[in-house]
């Protein structure tokens, strides 16, 4: 009896959970019907059963969840025993035969393929033709000679770079366990000394991590050692990586590449493989371009630190003027950024791709952060000389949209709790910001790597990890870095399992209990109960949405004004400000600040010639998220200078750093085409303002 990738994926997220799991989140995150979960759930406990485990226990109103003694035992046959067999999906059989031909240097034939992936022959024709495409994205083709089989064409250092991709992918995918497990076979099979290789490597990047003052991501660890695990495995006919000359003297001269000497002559000492020179280059770069989660900077070149520090300001200067917003702690902002984008820089100074396998994610659900990042990195472009993929947009975009979420944080808060994830700082923040805004009562005391997490002691209510943790004392909740609505109410319910056996007072589904029994008669208590607990849930994410809305249900008749001319642009924010005035979502204070803003900052409110948004902080005056919008014919000076004439005054109000932001960006996406802001500037119509506003209030 197989297991195939979902039901694996079913079982795993049941060992994983300290609490039951409800079927409407299985089928919300996986897409499958009800039936489709409970047929699963079936078929996954006649596998257990054949391997002589208890069953999948399903509580009625609450949810799924593995017996203890099954618990217990499975880590060691679900994660390591080969005597099952698991059944891959596509997508991963597709990265199997891209590793395969990525490491395996002689030919490889259809017996080869068949054997690694354990599927029939028409199904790897089909798959190898869709991996065709992801090769060519790094500059490698898949070749086919009818008598020997399939060999890889292209660079050692185009193979190199896609491995690197590969195992970004295979380490950071959670639903992957069985990928991960095959390619550590495959390692050690290529290589038994691999066993020794692989801790010995660790243990000399643990000493280059002092050496340079940083400290590496989880992931960035395994991936070092990995690769530089393969890179000296012997391959006969392996070619060299070559670089261009002035790339090996720039390389050669960093104190990562002298850190990697150091390795190199542990590697000698304790007779073990060592790095060519070539070889000892590649290594230097992928140290230069790897994710941490610090460093002091002292290793890179000073005149380069301060180029990326000057760049990086701009790049927040642009994201706060496009984004109508003002970073608290900016310094630690730009401190962040800069630990991120020292090895961005890096890796596009020197061709090296990276994989990001939330970009999608990314772009769907955070659109407009993305957008405004991708706007903001013309900077960065313009210092490398090079446009930025959007895989490395989306990165960047997740330190932007950690800190555009930051919360006051409660003064009381009830619980306490920490984050593990071995993603790096940016996805650290991301979901720490997530969770305190959706959850007030609960203060985030610390994030950290799990390498932090097991040597040292800490103190919390409850732990959020981004992946598996044994629980001990502490519970344990396991999440993604990026929450949906579905995760959200998986948190909230855990949550409520888990802490509320810590307070004394009667919970809030008791209370309404009673209340209810006072004034009818309860048929189905336990029933009934269910059903308040749910509806707590939902109404509580209800409340911690951000509801965003578009920008024609800003910009209404009742906001927009037409002038022939105003005396200054002191005059024109105080004029432009009325309508927000009169229907009270800004406050005198408000209009002050603005006015307070421009006098101290200059005319950044103009963000392109002939259009100023004024704004300040929520908290100088804001009641209610608002938009307004005054033309003036004969333009207003902000300055001397003609770029900063405007006609088109657009007052904004906004209430956090997030809700106003699919407004703004439909605004700007209208006023970016000449032919709009023309006619805006001449028309004296509300109706025609109107008509134009709606076009571009879409989601």
């Amino acid at each position: 009896m197989t297991l195939d990738h979902r039901r694996t994926y079913i079982l795993s997220q049941l060992h994983e959970a300290q609490q039951p799991v409800s079927v409407e989140w299985f089928t919300s995150k996986m897409g499958v019907s009800q039936r489709t979960v409970y047929y699963d759930v079936e078929h996954i406990n006649d596998w257990l059963e054949d391997a002589r485990y208890e069953p999948i226990t399903r509580e009625r109103g609450v949810g799924f969840f593995l017996p203890d003694t099954t618990r217990e035992a499975l880590p060691e046959e679900f994660i390591i025993n080969e005597s099952w067999q698991y059944k891959f999906s596509q997508e991963e059989r597709e990265i199997l035969l891209i590793l395969h031909v990525l490491t395996h240097y002689e030919t490889s034939t259809m017996k080869h393929f068949m054997d690694w992936t354990q599927m029939s022959r028409s199904t790897i024709v089909h798959d190898l033709k869709q991996i065709e495409e992801k090769l060519a994205e790094y500059n490698l083709s898949l070749h086919y000679q009818k008598k020997t089989g399939y060999t890889l064409a292209g660079s050692e250092f185009d193979r190199q770079n896609a491995l690197s991709g590969v195992l970004s992918s295979i380490l950071s995918n959670e639903q992957w366990t069985q990928v991960r497990n095959v390619f550590e076979e495959m390692v050690q099979q290529q290589a038994p000394e691999t066993n020794e290789l692989l801790p010995f490597i660790k243990e000399q990047l643990y000493q280059t991590e002092q050496t340079l003052g940083l400290v590496f991501t989880d992931e960035t660890m395994e991936h070092l050692a990995y690769q530089i695990g393969i890179i000296l495995t012997e391959q006969p006919t392996k070619q060299h990586i070559e670089m261009d000359l002035a790339q090996q003297d720039i390389i050669q001269q960093t104190n990562a590449y002298e850190a990697i000497n150091e390795l190199n002559q542990q590697l000698e000492k304790a007779n073990h493989p060592t790095l060519s020179s070539d070889e000892h280059r590649y290594v230097t770069l992928q140290i230069l371009s790897s994710k941490v989660e610090y460093d002091d900077f002292s290793t890179a070149p000073t005149d380069e630190i301060s180029q990326l520090r000057d760049t990086i300001n701009k790049i927040i200067d642009d994201f706060q003027i496009y984004s109508c917003i003002l970073f608290d702690d900016r310094d630690q902002l730009e401190e962040n950024l800069l630990t991120h984008i020292k090895p961005t820089y890096y890796r596009l100074k020197y061709g090296v791709t990276i994989q990001n396998d939330l970009l999608d994610y990314i772009k769907e659900h955070y659109q407009e952060v993305f957008q405004l990042t991708k706007k903001s990195m013309v900077h960065l472009e313009t210092l490398i000389g090079r446009t930025l993929p959007d895989e490395e947009v989306a990165f960047i975009a997740i330190h932007f949209g950690g800190w555009l979420r930051k919360q006051e944080k409660s003064l009381n808060p009830k619980y306490r709790a920490i984050i593990v994830c071995e993603s790096g700082v940016g996805t650290s923040n991301m979901l720490r910001s997530q969770l305190e805004s959706l959850l007030h009562d609960l203060e985030i005391t610390k994030t950290m790597s799990y390498r932090e997490f097991k040597e040292t002691t800490h103190h919390a209510d409850v732990i959020f990890a981004t992946n598996y943790i044994k629980q001990n004392e502490t519970p344990v909740i396991n999440v993604p870095a990026l929450l949906t609505d579905v995760d959200k109410r998986f948190v909230i319910n855990q949550l409520d399992t888990i802490l509320s056996p810590k307070q004394n007072e009667t919970s809030n589904t008791d209370e309404l209990l009673n209340t209810i029994k006072q004034y009818a008669t309860v048929h189905d208590e336990q029933a009934l109960r269910k059903e308040l607990e749910n509806y707590q849930v939902t109404h509580t994410l209800k409340e911690k949405e951000n509801i965003s809305p578009m920008l024609d249900e800003l910009l209404t008749e009742d906001t927009i004004q037409f002038e022939q001319s105003i005396t200054d642009w002191e005059q024109a924010i105080r004029q432009a400000s009325q309508p927000l005035i009169h229907s009270g979502k800004i406050t005198e204070d408000y209009v002050q600040a603005m006015i307070d803003n421009v006098y101290e900052n200059g005319p950044y409110v103009v963000i392109a010639p002939q259009i100023a948004i004024p704004h300040a902080r929520p908290e100088a005056g804001v009641e209610k998220l608002g938009m307004s919008f005054l033309r003036v014919k004969e333009p207003v000076h902000f300055s001397e200078k003609e770029k900063h004439r405007a006609n088109l005054i657009i007052v904004l109000a906004a209430i956090d750093n997030e809700t106003h932001l699919q407004a703004l960006s439909q605004l700007t996406t209208m006023l970016s085409e000449p032919e709009n802001l023309e006619h805006l500037i001449q028309t004296n119509n509300s109706e025609e303002v109107i008509n134009l506003v709606k076009q571009y209030s879409t989601h």
